[in-house]
């Protein structure tokens, strides 16, 4: 395969993402900042075209897979400009770099470019994000699309894995004998990112483009998610507490059913699509939570 740029490599996905395909060939790391924790990352910022630009001249990539962004709904949704700027004008920019050097463009999308209220979203169905964060990656798939009309937006959500926040947290506080609450109105399409990482290089050797629901193949609620978690990985019981999130689940802007029907998707790509049970199984294989 080709050489891979990545970018957002310093972040959780996209770390996962790098280690992944460098199992399949040479892979070009990029982030908005450099540390020393990630000797490999380049600084690229995708806000800056000639920044980008410059990257790509040196370096050649033949795929190109856009993982940055900003990724804090709240953040997004205090600053919506911001987040548009970013993961809207900044994917324009990756792509319009994507098509002067020939590059193929992966975008990393969300299930949040819908509503997320009904759930059970088609490929086909059109988005109407009900959150900043979803319109600013809306808008970044419109502008990839019309730099790129042969790229791929890649939707997903919910996505766990190696090193994942949400998965160390619940950890560390049912360990401690803590009572965790557990939304039962809030369901999504838990994703574990290596099963992600299949599906992107399944579109990425057929050459595919369009949209594509790159999710797992459950729709769960918070609680069960957490349950499937803790049964994988034999953590105490009893300690995950279900109830529903109402208000306070609006007031932390977790969306009722952002869950994506992939029927379409996985007709295409003839990869395995995990559940949580088999995803956590597989984490636990790999023997790095």
């Amino acid at each position: 395969m080709s050489k891979t740029l990545i970018t957002g490599a310093s972040g959780f996905v996209g770390r996962n993402l790098v280690r992944f395909f460098l199992q399949h060939g040479s892979v070009i790391e990029t982030d908005a900042r450099t540390s020393s924790d990630f000797p490999n990352v380049m600084a690229m910022d995708v806000c800056n075209p000639e920044a980008v630009n410059d990257i790509f001249a040196r370096h050649a990539p033949g795929v190109v897979i856009h993982a940055a962004g900003i990724k804090d709904v709240r953040f997004c949704e205090k600053n919506p400009a911001e987040a548009h700027r970013i993961n809207g004008i900044g994917t324009g920019n990756i792509a319009a770099v994507c098509k002067k050097h020939g590059a193929r463009l992966i975008y990393l999308s969300t299930d949040l470019v819908f509503d997320s209220y009904q759930g059970h979203y088609n490929e086909t169905d059109t988005p109407r994000p009900s959150l900043a964060y979803g319109q600013a990656k809306y808008d970044g798939e419109l502008l990839a699309l019309e730099q790129c009309p042969d790229a791929a937006i890649c939707r997903s959500g919910g996505i766990y894995g190696s090193q994942s926040p949400l998965l160390k947290w619940l950890r560390d506080e049912l360990q401690a004998g803590k009572k965790v609450q557990c939304y039962t109105d809030v369901y999504n399409s838990p994703t574990y990112v290596d099963n992600l990482a299949e599906m992107m290089l399944s579109i990425i050797r057929q050459n595919l483009s369009g949209v594509f629901h790159t999710v797992g193949s459950q729709r769960v609620n918070r609680y069960e998610f957490f349950d499937s978690f803790r049964k994988v990985f034999a953590l105490p019981d009893g300690l995950l507490e279900p109830k529903p999130g109402g208000s306070q689940r609006d007031a932390m802007l977790l969306r009722p059913d952002s869950s994506l029907n992939f029927q379409k998707t996985a007709s295409l790509l003839k990869v395995n699509f995990d559940s949580p049970e088999t995803g956590f199984g597989r984490l636990k294989l790999s023997g790095v939570i």
